[in-house]
């Protein structure tokens, strides 16, 4: 028996992803929320019965749906929730202070006043904030801001206090306590020492609020065209949260988790979990599962963290911080591949990178298995020899194109134009036949795709310099990026990340063709609706 179609589309061009059939005039979509067909309009219509929904997209095109493949999705809608002091509206310290203040003065109940995305390179002038800049905000409670990168933090005295951090206080292991010229810390906390202990000055989110942020992260996901995305260090107790989201509709977006491999790790002792210790049997993996062990390796560039072989330019005697000892990181990662699991490592410098594809490589020596799939996340700073590396020893490169249009002049800053020209050569590792899947790091950066692949086909920073244009992709290449590329780099191509028959009718519609819109006019291209599993979940179609 024939399979009927319940809605087609057509009228439009639609682009599948799939080589052999890259674009076509009609697509069909079952009961079931799966593709029926795609191909002919003549063809695919055949399908179709007298109740069937007819869709003509009146020019517009239809792709597969976008997918994040290395955010923070509970960590997103948790920061939509506090206060925004990115650029566009915190220039200033005084700007900050003025923000937290009016926070205040609206939640004067609130036990901690709390702010996201700042950028210290991008303040006038351009330094962190201080606990006594924060002080100014409040002295009897937290008063905690957490850096664009999310690899820092500012908190004010009385969260110090609470933290038990002094003058005295070694930095902790893969952490800097940033002191004055006296050696009092001045508030500022990079990498682990910024979220070690968080639970003493702010409390952990209630289940509500878990699922209140998931619905908040949903919404602004689907809003931008984004069906699948990928949490990239999922806490094993946040795995509940959203499980539940699921069940409740809260979240549609179908969610690849990444568990934060050190916290199992540090927890299971001898016996660390394999993937399938994850699987929950209340629901479908199609919708959320555990697909990952994540890591970190080092910092980010604009904290001067990342790891690197050479200083940085502004700070010669700071190479960075490796976030593991090399000997622990190494046995996290053996640990993991042993049990099965596709590991994604954070890795932004190049000495970082050299560790990582060393661990990787002695692992599989160690254990040889067929294509382990192994990641690593970032993936910046970039030489002849690394990309060789990562070739031969088929790993992916999960790239952020946002970062240079959002960051790219404070990594000038941070590197020099030699290196900062050297960082994520897409081109290249295009040419090189190195696998890359592009993503956002969300809430790092805001995190529209359309926004990344604009990125990743200019090049550009925040001032207009373009940051090597040499390694500027062609847009059916940062398309595939976005789409295709990240389903095959967490294993779901199954049912996603292209369009044909059998998959998951995952798709977003644009209001005009990506493939014809000039570069210079890349600002008019926007999403007019997102499906999931052939329901809308976004905008409206006339």
């Amino acid at each position: 028996m024939i399979s009927r179609a319940q809605t087609v589309f057509s009228g439009g061009p639609i682009l599948t992803m799939e080589p052999e059939n890259p674009v076509a005039e009609a697509l069909a979509i079952g009961s079931d929320g799966r593709i029926l067909a795609v191909g002919r309009e003549s063809e695919v219509k055949i399908l179709a019965r007298s109740t069937t929904k007819q869709i003509d997209l009146q020019g517009k095109a239809l792709l597969p749906g976008f997918f994040d493949c290395h955010m923070h999705i509970l960590p997103l809608g948790l920061a939509l929730m506090q206060v925004d002091l990115s650029p566009s509206v915190a220039k200033s310290t005084d700007d900050i202070v003025r923000l937290l203040r009016k926070r205040l003065e609206e939640q004067p109940d609130a036990p901690c006043i709390l702010g996201n995305r700042y950028d210290h390179n991008r303040l006038t002038p351009p330094a962190h904030p201080t606990r006594y800049d924060l002080d100014k905000v409040c002295t009897d409670r937290p008063v905690r801001i957490e850096h664009t990168s999310g690899h820092a933090a500012v908190v004010n005295s009385h969260a110090l206090k609470l933290l038990n951090i002094t003058r005295e206080t070694p930095d902790p292991i893969g952490g800097t306590i940033v002191r004055d010229a006296n050696g009092e810390p001045t508030g500022v906390l990079l990498e682990t020492a910024s979220w070690q202990n968080l639970d003493k000055i702010i409390p952990p989110p209630t289940r509500a609020q878990q699922l209140e942020a998931l619905k908040l992260a949903n919404r602004y996901l689907v809003e931008r065209g984004i069906t699948s995305a990928s949490d990239a260090n999922t806490l094993p107790e946040e795995i509940e949260a959203y499980v539940q989201a699921v069940h409740t509709k809260v979240l549609q977006v179908r969610v690849n988790g990444m568990i934060a491999w050190a916290d199992v790790m540090r927890s299971a002792r001898n016996n660390p979990p394999a993937p399938h210790d994850f699987h929950h049997p209340d629901i479908s993996g199609h919708q959320f599962h555990i697909g990952q062990a994540k890591l970190f390796s080092d910092g980010a560039i604009t904290t001067r963290t990342c790891r690197l072989s050479q200083p940085f330019q502004d700070m010669p005697d700071n190479y960075g911080l490796f976030l593991h000892p090399p000997e622990e990181l190494e046995a996290y990662i053996l640990a993991a591949h042993q049990k099965g699991w596709q590991i994604a490592t954070h890795a932004i410098g190049d000495a970082a990178i050299d560790l990582v594809l060393r661990c990787y490589a002695k692992a599989q020596r160690a254990h040889p298995r067929p294509r382990p799939g192994h990641r690593i996340e970032h993936c910046m700073l970039l030489n002849t020899d690394l990309i060789a590396r990562l070739r031969r020893q088929r790993i992916w490169s999960i790239g952020q194109p946002e970062f240079l249009s959002q960051l790219g002049d404070a990594y000038i800053a941070a590197l020099g134009m030699e290196r900062a020209n050297a960082l994520s050569p897409y081109a290249t590792l295009e040419a090189q036949g190195v696998a890359q899947a592009f993503s956002s790091d969300c809430p790092v950066v805001p995190g529209a795709p359309l926004d990344g692949i604009h990125a990743a086909m200019e090049r550009k920073t925040p001032s207009g310099l373009v940051l090597n244009e040499q390694e500027r992709v062609p847009v059916e290449v940062a398309l595939y990026a976005y789409t295709a590329s990240p389903a095959y780099a967490t294993r779901t191509d199954d049912d996603r990340g292209t369009l044909s028959a059998g998959k998951w009718a995952d798709f977003v519609i644009l209001s005009e063709n990506p493939m014809k819109v000039p570069l210079s006019e890349w600002e008019r291209l926007n999403v007019v609706a997102t499906f999931i599993q052939g329901e809308r979940v976004y905008g409206e179609l006339s």
